[in-house]
């Protein structure tokens, strides 16, 4: 299915409305006492998460009802047109954020054409931000239009990144050694916790650059097409094109790409997700 900047344009409209309104419903939870539970790779899920979601699909399904759905919650719903394009929604990006009180959380709401991102929606409930890019319609806060950084001596970069469901030392060392490579780089390193707002932050300059493994395409999809909208640059971490069915990431301002790509550069094949479009 081919959309329009039209198209586009409407899909952001609905995007932004069911994000902020699913951001609205989460804050009626936050710190405060509901369910919760741990899932397959030592994640969590809320009430929250999953309301969230319920409300996303609904409204959207309203709006575009010939389009898949992907939730993280919900997992794959798929419409009766093969071709059509299919959601990618994370409900709430920072669950262990949210339980623990740390106000690092948000919605996703990405859609993409076969493997391609085309619309994001990265919307901040605590801080009342809402990030959108479409497809030749450039990355916005809010209605402000906004761009990566221009920092190109490395010394004076921000980073930032996450160790995604990596509960083993044989998984987790080789992505100390990256970030300590990167840290004694850049000015400095950060770890928020929540993969969706790195990539909103890179697409707004706050970050100039961003990389983690082990992301589901829900986690990506938003960001991917803002970081790109805003004039960045995302491959995986051998420099070919990124993808929503690999499990890196690496997002940056273009300017210290290749910097970043020696750092987390691998000649191996990234692992494919589970939760592809494959």
């Amino acid at each position: 299915m081919k959309l329009s900047k039209k198209d586009l344009s409407l899909i952001q409209k609905e995007s932004i409305l069911a994000a902020e309104a699913a951001g609205k419903l989460i804050l009626k939870y936050y710190q405060k006492q509901f369910k919760v539970k741990e899932k397959a790779r030592s994640s969590l899920v809320t009430e929250a998460d999953i309301n969230s979601e319920a409300l996303i699909q609904k409204r959207l399904k309203k709006k575009f009802p010939d389009f898949h759905f992907l939730g993280e919650e919900s997992g794959k719903i798929l419409s009766s047109d093969n071709d059509a394009p299919m959601w990618h929604v994370d409900p709430l990006d920072g669950t262990t954020n949210f339980v623990h009180g740390f106000p690092m959380f948000c919605v996703s709401i990405g859609l993409a054409v076969g493997n391609k991102p085309v619309s994001g929606v990265i919307h901040v409930p605590v801080l009342n931000e809402t990030y959108h890019a479409a497809l030749g319609l450039g990355a916005y806060k809010d209605s402000k239009k906004i761009a990566v950084s221009k920092r190109k001596k490395f010394s004076d970069c921000l980073l930032t990144t996450g160790f995604a469901y990596m509960k083993s030392s044989h998984e987790l060392s080789p992505e100390i050694l990256k970030f300590e490579l990167a840290h004694l780089k850049a000015r400095a390193v950060r770890r928020p916790g929540a993969a969706a707002i790195d990539l909103a932050y890179v697409a707004a300059g706050i970050f100039d650059g961003f990389w983690e493994r082990n992301l589901s395409s829900w986690d990506v999809c938003a960001g991917m097409i803002l970081v790109t909208e805003a004039g960045g640059k995302v491959t995986d971490y051998s420099g070919n094109p990124a993808s929503l069915n690999k499990a890196e990431i690496l997002a940056t301002n273009k300017l210290i790409h290749q910097e970043m790509l020696d750092i987390v550069g691998e000649k191996k094949k990234a692992p494919e997700l589970g939760a592809s479009l494959t």
